[in-house]
């Protein structure tokens, strides 16, 4: 798992930020729990950019047999192991014509089984299907930050229940997955008579190992919802959101309102409350390339509002533990943003200097301004950090503004 996380990050840091419009999806999923393997059939929306360069790569499972590529506009394609992340490999679709007006439609057949044991935290067994972008089990763009949307239709017994990302619903063995959010992947979990609480829309799935954590993540999940409901709601209300709770390798991640923990990496309660505040938070966080200069805003705001949370419920010691994490986490980063410098934002910036940055911010803002401009972020489609700066002048001044583009640049005098 650390060389799989390693491989991505690594990938995070080179690949080129490419801006475009969410694309579509469709696919066939058959799995089969007895023998640890999938089969599908993805058809999958080209952007026009791609078909500009001639080709498109796409990530996929180093152990999956791809049986057919096709579309109107394709000319071959190939299977090879990824430069970029070498567990995986890549699927080289080439196009006939770069002279295209209108995005293509690719389909691609294949199949193949999970590796249970490698770590990854996926897996497929007789009783519990959980998959994610950690085993590449479905085709992912190589950029990393091409937003696809659409729907996955799943054969799998009735006896079994479906959770996902978006809108799930079930006729028999016919299980259909409607994503209502642009995501990078496509995630899912499915168990045979799966153990589940719920309350006010909030929803904890769990195994055995983890009835008592279920019963503090559906107190604090609700908390949480019911509070980012409270505060940016009326934009856009989040009707509902799961959590899925497992012993389990592999990284906890978030799709939306589907969350799915470890939990041998849930931490203190506190740890626990703001992680799920901050994943619950980007439901109003509108979808950035994850390899922009711009996306601290993405991350950091959800890490802002997500420690306030903790020291509205827990108290200002522990808002400040909080703080100081930020502090060490952001030591030997020199900045968090420069207009002029187009680099991906690192983990420092996003979850240490970023906050701390909003932090100074509330300072010189003043609450009400402040919390205003947290509201205006949060239910408007703002991506660019120029905007946020432009938004900050107009609820104070140009002193404050320029101010706080250069201490996102490093001035922090």
């Amino acid at each position: 798992m650390r060389q799989l996380l390693i491989a991505i990050m690594s990938c995070l840091f080179i690949c080129a930020a490419l801006a475009t419009d969410t694309v579509e999806y469709r696919t066939q999923l058959t799995l089969l729990p007895e023998d640890s393997a999938l089969s599908a059939i993805t058809t999958l929306e080209v952007p026009q950019q791609y078909l500009a360069d001639g080709s498109v790569a796409l990530f996929l499972n180093q152990k999956f047999a791809v049986t057919s590529v096709s579309g109107t506009g394709v000319e071959s394609y190939a299977v090879k192991q990824s430069n970029k992340v070498p567990i995986w490999n890549e699927v080289i679709v080439k196009f006939s014509s770069t002279d295209k007006t209108t995005n293509e439609w690719v389909t691609i057949e294949y199949s193949g089984a999970i590796d249970n044991d490698a770590q990854h935290g996926n897996f497929i067994t007789p009783s519990q299907v959980h998959l994610s972008i950690d085993s590449a089990w479905y085709p992912v763009f190589s950029d990393f930050s091409t937003p696809i949307r659409g729907t996955v239709n799943i054969e799998l017994s009735e006896d079994w229940t479906v959770f996902a990302p978006g809108q799930v619903s079930s006729d028999r063995s016919k299980h259909s997955v409607q994503s209502t959010s642009p995501t990078i992947d496509v995630s899912l979990y499915a168990e045979k008579n799966p153990n589940s609480i719920s309350n006010g829309g909030f929803t904890v799935v769990h195994d055995e190992s983890n009835a008592e954590n279920a019963e503090f993540v559906l107190s604090a999940g609700l908390q949480c919802l019911q509070r980012m409901n409270q505060r940016f709601g009326s934009h856009a209300p989040l009707n509902s959101a799961q959590v899925i709770l497992l012993k389990r390798p592999g990284p906890s991640f978030a799709r939306g309102n589907h969350i799915s923990l470890n939990s041998q990496n849930l931490g203190t309660k506190v740890h626990t409350h703001q992680y799920l505040c901050h994943e619950i938070a980007h439901n109003w966080t509108d979808f950035a390339s994850a390899m922009s200069h711009d996306y601290w805003m993405i991350e950091s705001f959800a890490e802002y509002i997500s420690a306030k949370e903790v020291e509205r419920i827990y108290g200002e010691e522990e808002f400040q533990k909080i703080v100081k994490q930020w502090n060490q986490r952001s030591e030997g980063e020199a900045f968090v943003w420069r207009p002029d410098t187009n680099r991906r934002a690192t983990h420092k910036v996003n979850y240490g200097l970023g906050p701390i940055a909003l932090m100074k911010l509330q300072e010189k803002l003043g609450k009400e301004a402040f919390a205003e401009l947290i509201y205006w972020y949060m239910v408007h489609d703002v991506t660019e950090t120029e905007d946020l700066i432009k938004r900050i002048e107009t609820l104070s001044d140009s002193t404050i503004a320029r101010w706080f583009s250069a201490l996102l640049a490093g001035d922090y005098s």
